[in-house]
């Protein structure tokens, strides 16, 4: 018995302790795994939800002001359909749409090259607001960078399809820019 014992110990490895380098996973043996088309975050995703819909009339505007830089969307003299909005000092952007009377916890955003949901609320002045962290890749490398149209909707309900623009892009990386 003994023997066997001392078979069975010398067989035992130990745990590398602290930090030890571990062995490098290798890529070629991993499974890329798409990310889902529903839930909370950012994912490269086709843009369908945009196919059909009118594009609305309006224009973007970019606004400096003391809360921070904002892209703004919609028509002159009127209440803003869409909105970004940096807030410098959450590092975050905020998204602000009109809900006319629709309700829902998330606000998702689509663009050619990715969507994202976010959850979101009532902000009580007729607007859903959501918020994401600026150095999210979704907006410094899909929304920054989108061409043609974008889309916004809450819940599931219709999407708001806008035309893609500068100052999105502008308003993100300023507000992605490192302070000083």
């Amino acid at each position: 018995m003994f023997v066997a014992l001392a078979a069975l110990a010398g067989c035992h490895r130990a745990t590398p302790a602290g930090n030890e380098a571990q062995p490098a996973a290798n890529l070629a043996d991993t499974r890329r795994i798409p990310a889902p088309d529903t839930g909370v975050g950012s994912a490269a995703l086709p843009a369908p939800e945009l196919e059909g819909v009118a594009t609305a009339s309006g224009r973007w505007r970019f606004q400096v002001s003391a809360d921070g830089d904002q892209a703004i969307f919609g028509t002159p003299g009127q209440a803003a359909d869409f909105s970004l909005r940096c807030d410098a000092g959450k590092r975050q952007m905020i998204f602000s749409r009109a809900a006319a009377g629709q309700t829902g916890k998330t606000l998702q955003i689509i663009a050619a090259d990715g969507a994202a949901t976010f959850p979101a609320k009532a902000d009580g002045h007729g607007r859903i607001v959501a918020s994401d962290f600026v150095v999210d890749t979704f907006l410094t490398q899909v929304l920054a960078e989108a061409e043609g149209r974008i889309g916004v909707r809450i819940g599931t309900g219709p999407t708001l399809a806008m035309p893609s623009d500068p100052v999105i892009g502008q308003t993100i990386k300023r507000c992605a820019a490192p302070r000083g």
